[in-house]
C-alpha cells in the first residue's frame, strides 16, 4: 500500500511511521485534484457541445446567422489575473507547509536514531 501513495521501500521500513501518514494524504489529495480537473475538463466540454448545437440550430431557424465562438473558454483574460495568481500563492505557501511538515518528520526520525 505505501508504494501504491508513492513511498519508498526504504522510507517504510526506516523512517518515521508518520511519513507514512503524510504520502497518503498527498496521495488523496493528488487523486482529489485530478477528479476535480476531469470534472471541470468534462463540464467544458459539455459547454463548448452546447454552444455548438445552439449555433447549428440557431442558423437552420433563423435568418440572422450566429458564428462559434472564436476563441476557447477559460483563456486568461487581464480581470482574471489577479485571481489566478492569488490561487497560486495559495498553493504555493500550502506546498511549502506540506515540505516543512514531511522535513520535520523526517528530522524527528534521524534525530531518534541518532540518540540511540
Amino acid at each position: 500500500m505505501a508504494i501504491t501513495y508513492g513511498m519508498s521501500v526504504k522510507e517504510f521500513w526506516e523512517d518515521s511511521p508518520d511519513l507514512f501518514w503524510a504520502y497518503r494524504f498527498s496521495f488523496f489529495e493528488r487523486i482529489k485534484s485530478m477528479q476535480e480537473i476531469n470534472n471541470y475538463n468534462s463540464w467544458l466540454q459539455g459547454a463548448y457541445i452546447c454552444e455548438a448545437m445552439q449555433v447549428a440550430i440557431n442558423n437552420c431557424f433563423n435568418k440572422q446567422k450566429i458564428e462559434y465562438s472564436k476563441k476557447p473558454y477559460g483563456l486568461i483574460g487581464e480581470e482574471n489575473v489577479d485571481v489566478n495568481k492569488k490561487e497560486q500563492d495559495l498553493l504555493a505557501i500550502k506546498i511549502k507547509n506540506r515540505v516543512l511538515q514531511v522535513q520535520a518528520i523526517k528530522g524527528k526520525d534521524k534525530s531518534s536514531t541518532t540518540k540511540n
